[in-house]
């Protein structure tokens, strides 16, 4: 997660001190560890006391020695540096030093949409309905720009995010929309194939298509963004809960209920879109 971290009550441990140097950037401090990679804020200096800080995004070392990770690692950054637009997060530079493999992103100094609805949770309200409304159509144009990125030479690059959850979308504390983590993301390139049958993301979010383990396209990405709208509206999760093969039965067989039965005042209008968005024949 490309984010300063609010501080969840706890502090990872981090294997890179502050201090540390990664090329021309030197670490702060560690903000999260994933599957992969390990997040840490840095900063970079240049003449004129010219400071920038950025996020860094260091692959673990026992998977910086497997090239099958490492290519997957860096195939990550090249796609999300040609993505460029308001609502994704920028990819400034890649490297590698002494076998650690890193790249810089834009710092969002804000949270997810996971640290938004604890915190409407803790103060006993709702998501203003215009608010939800504004993040999910910043997602959407961020993905949306994602969908037709092309090549150089104006091939369709197809990219499917796969991993749109409440994690991966953040919102600054000026209130702009980012779409992040594209780890898991779809593309048409050589090195980055994925095997039909292959299960990518976290599964409360998926897509039914994605659940059988089909071909995947951009209207999986819409079925979760489907879902982030529904559980902002009515701050309540959609799916999840009784593990995960009960939860992909529930995407497969199950169709959500309006939005409109938990969150009183919810436009007729809105309970269309979502019905839509999470109609599970994609067709």
């Amino acid at each position: 997660m490309e984010v300063v971290d609010l501080t969840r009550g706890r502090r990872a441990v981090g294997l890179l001190p502050a201090g540390t140097l990664l090329g021309r950037y030197e670490v702060i401090r560690l903000l999260s560890v994933g599957g992969m990679a390990e997040i840490y804020l840095a900063r970079t200096e240049g003449v004129g006391r010219f400071e920038k800080r950025v996020v860094l995004k260091r692959m673990l070392p026992h998977f910086a020695i497997q090239p099958d990770y490492v290519r997957m690692f860096l195939a990550e950054a090249r796609l999300a540096a040609k993505l460029e637009h308001p609502n994704i997060v920028s990819v400034h530079d890649i490297g590698e030093e002494t076998g650690n493999y890193h790249y810089a992103m834009e710092y969002v100094r804000g949270g997810d949409l996971r640290d938004l609805l604890r915190a409407t949770a803790r103060s006993g309200e709702l998501v203003p309905l215009g608010v939800a409304i504004g993040i999910a159509l910043g997602v959407c144009a961020g993905l949306d720009h994602a969908h037709n990125a092309t090549d150089a030479d104006g091939r369709s690059l197809e990219v499917v995010h796969r991993d749109v959850s409440l994690s991966n979308v953040l919102v600054s504390f000026d209130g702009a929309v980012k779409v992040t983590d594209f780890g898991v993301a779809k593309m048409d390139e050589a090195d980055r194939r994925t095997r039909t049958g292959t299960l990518k993301g976290k599964v409360a979010y998926m897509s039914p298509e994605q659940c059988r383990g089909l071909a995947l396209d951009r209207r999986s990405d819409v079925f979760a963004i489907g879902i982030l709208l529904y559980e902002l509206v009515t701050c309540r999760r959609l799916l999840g809960g009784g593990g995960e093969l009960v939860t992909l039965q529930r995407i497969v067989r199950e169709d959500a209920p309006p939005a409109s039965r938990h969150r009183a005042g919810c436009p007729a209008a809105l309970d269309e879109i979502l019905a839509r968005a999470l109609a599970r024949d994609r067709n």
